[in-house]
Parts: structure tokens; sequence; C-alpha cells
């Protein structure tokens, strides 16, 4: 059975090595990536951006609720 065109243009850059063969190879894997649509990366970047938010209050709470425990108890 012969092989179809997409699969000599693959044999072909499996059989090249080194440096353009990379290139190559990352060049068809870019390919097939599926790129998030435009809402997506809006939705990702408020949850993170929230999240980040969220984290630094945290973060500000426990270090202010250990800051006066240590004046209370006059370690500092």
């Amino acid at each position: 059975m012969a092989k179809t065109n997409e699969s000599l243009v693959e044999a072909k850059a499996r059989k090249r090595s080194g440096f353009f063969a990379f290139f190559a190879e990352s060049w068809r894997e870019l390919r097939r990536v599926r790129w998030p649509k435009r809402r997506e990366i809006v939705l990702y970047t408020a949850a993170s951006l929230v999240l980040c938010v969220i984290l630094g209050l945290l973060i500000w709470g426990f270090d202010v609720g250990v800051s006066r425990l240590l004046t209370f108890i006059g370690v500092v």
C-alpha cells in the first residue's frame, strides 16, 4: 500500500537529525496545538488574578496575626 503524502513528509523528517530536525519537529507539533479562544484567555486570566489577590490577602492576614501575637507576648 502506498504511503500518503503526510506519511512521506514525516518519514523524511524522522531521517533528519540535529539542528534542522529539531525545528521541523517543533513546527509540526505547534501546528497540532489547540490554541485557546479569546474568551477562554480572559476567563483564565481573571481566575489567576482573583486567586493571586486571595492568596495575597491570606498571607498578609497571617503576617499581621503573627506580628500582633509576637507583640502581645513581648517578643518584639
